[in-house]
């Protein structure tokens, strides 16, 4: 097997919500409240009755049900308005838990994540070119030692394991020895499907970048944006896109991907992608023998010589694939994050609003450039939060697009 399947419907009982039988309808309505607090933070049963059109008693008995079985906790009263002191209702943190697992080209990560992203466990593993064996034995272990850490979460409560991985491993490679090494094992293993024989959860695989987008959709509490393009610099450059408050992977899982996006301004023939020209793999081509700072996660990379360089040329090629991606999708956000040291990334974002501030003046609304959040932390606490999207969100999009 290849490592392409990306989830098994097996251990979904009663996933699926569209809302055709009256079953249905009723969990999709308890995950659109659900999902609705998430966005808000906290909301009133009355501020829920105007968001969803639904009459109050519904509201009333969603409200009840979820609050009866810890998806959400009743805060003190807002006093000082007209009227009734307005409850707010949130989300309760130990509602659910997931965890994730990030494999890169230099380490694995697992990380144990609450309902609302906070990280209560977090284990890494570096290595060189990762073997798949040694994986899913570090994951299936920092699993069991995090469970013995956390022994008051029961089972019930773990909602399932999310893989960020970039899907096809054996991609890392940029040598011939190192192709048809440890890197060509995962031709021949379905990681999801090993991981799922090993735990009774259900177990997801996506793409590193989509479920970062995802960690940034549910746990980024300030940025409460319908639409955006996020972009996530790693080994290679990855993307993913939010429409309307919801993932939307598209038929491959790959929609919103900027890899191979053509750089602006090169040759039309051959001309060099985003992953070539400004990918961390890029940089570390040009970096000579300071390459290995540039994976050992250091907060400065200060003295790395041609990162100057480099930051105008992610600048560039991310204000073009931003502008590609408005004058398709009109989307008004653009998120930039990656495995960058913060200020690396703050001066990414400085570069491409600045590229970008001309472009977009007759737009009813301007393009926001907006920093991500979780840097490195991005791929494992996305893993984390997709058994929770599937789990406890109205979004359909994700699981039930085949």
């Amino acid at each position: 097997m290849t490592g392409n399947t990306f989830f098994s419907l097996e251990k979904l009982p009663g996933g699926r919500s569209g809302g055709a039988t009256q079953a249905e309808t009723r969990v999709y309505n308890e995950r659109l409240i659900v999902s609705l607090v998430r966005r808000h933070e906290q909301l009133s049963k009355a501020e829920l009755t105007r968001l969803t059109g639904l009459a109050p008693q519904t509201i009333t008995t969603l409200v009840n049900r979820a609050a009866s079985d810890g998806l959400l906790t009743r805060r003190a009263p807002l006093r000082g308005r007209l009227g009734q002191p307005s409850v707010p209702y949130a989300l309760n943190p130990d509602a659910a838990f997931a965890f994730g697992l990030k494999v890169d080209h230099r380490s694995a990560d697992v990380a144990l994540v609450n309902f609302v992203g906070d990280v209560l466990g977090f284990e890494r593993l570096e290595m060189d070119h990762p073997h798949p064996e040694a994986v899913m034995e570090f994951a299936r272990a920092a699993i069991t030692r995090i469970r013995r850490k956390h022994r008051s979460i029961p089972t019930a409560r773990i909602a399932g394991l999310g893989i960020a991985s970039p899907v096809h491993q054996w991609q890392w490679a940029d040598d011939p020895p190192a192709a048809s090494g440890p890197l060509a094992a995962w031709r021949e293993i379905d990681i999801r499907a090993e991981l799922d024989q090993a735990f009774e959860w259900p177990v997801f695989l996506f793409n590193d970048a989509v479920v970062s987008a995802s960690a940034e959709l549910m746990f980024h509490r300030d940025i409460g944006r319908a639409d955006f393009l996020y972009a996530y610099i790693g080994y290679h450059i990855g993307g993913a896109l939010v429409l309307d408050h919801h993932l939307f992977p598209g038929r491959n899982k790959l929609a919103g991907a900027l890899g191979e996006t053509p750089m602006p301004g090169t040759d039309a023939k051959g001309e060099p992608t985003l992953t070539q020209e400004i990918s961390l793999r890029a940089l570390a081509a040009k970096s000579g023998g300071d390459a290995s700072r540039i994976w050992t996660q250091n907060e400065s990379w200060d003295g790395i010589p041609g990162v100057a360089a480099w930051i105008d040329r992610v600048a560039d090629g991310l204000a073009y694939a931003a502008r590609s991606a408005v004058a398709l999708l009109d989307i008004d956000n653009l998120v930039i994050d990656g495995a960058i040291p913060p200020a690396i990334r703050k001066e990414i974002a400085r570069g491409t609003r600045r590229r970008l501030g001309r472009a977009f003046v007759n737009r009813p609304e301007p393009l926001s450039v907006i920093e991500g959040t979780f840097g490195h932390l991005g791929p494992v606490i996305g893993g984390a939060s997709i058994p929770l999207l599937v789990k406890y969100s109205n979004d359909k999009e994700l699981l039930f697009k085949e």
